[in-house]
């Protein structure tokens, strides 16, 4: 499977409405995956939260973190990141309206943008320290004899 190169990454990130699945660990020592919205700028994720949210919590007590994006169909993209993640805003309630309009399209986007706009959110940045990535059908080579 070849790698993403650099724009192939940033394309892949920016564009369509594949979601985030956020791995964080709870204090019983499981892992604990949850899908996110996000946003890919400047080489790193942003994703929201509510204040009483399970993971947004786990990043409290742990901010070592692990994310995939991946295609749910044939032939299969993967990024897989591990990141520290930072809490930049305990009661964000910045311009998000592009991210509802990604995921939700034009007409639902921009009401639920409107609705829940004054409802504050945690803005956490994912500081990617690995990114690893491949696409299509094969084995690596290091898995071949």
């Amino acid at each position: 499977m070849p790698k993403l190169g650099k724009q192939q990454l940033e394309d892949f990130l920016v564009t369509g409405s594949l979601v985030l699945k956020l791995g964080t660990m709870a204090e019983s020592g499981y892992p604990y995956v949850n899908p996110l919205w996000y946003a890919y700028e400047n080489g790193a994720f942003l994703v929201a939260g509510r204040s009483r949210a399970q993971w947004v919590g786990h990043i409290r007590s742990n901010s070592k973190v692990a994310a995939c994006i991946d295609t749910p169909d044939a032939p299969y993209t993967r990024v897989l990141v591990q990141a520290d993640a930072d809490i930049i805003d305990d009661s964000w309630t910045g311009d998000w309206e592009h991210w509802a309009l990604r995921y939700l399209g034009e007409e639902l986007g921009h009401q639920y943008y409107e609705d829940t706009k004054h409802m504050p959110r945690i803005l956490i940045r994912l500081n990617p320290n690995k990114i690893t990535t491949w696409a299509g059908p094969g084995w690596h080579p290091r898995y071949q004899d």
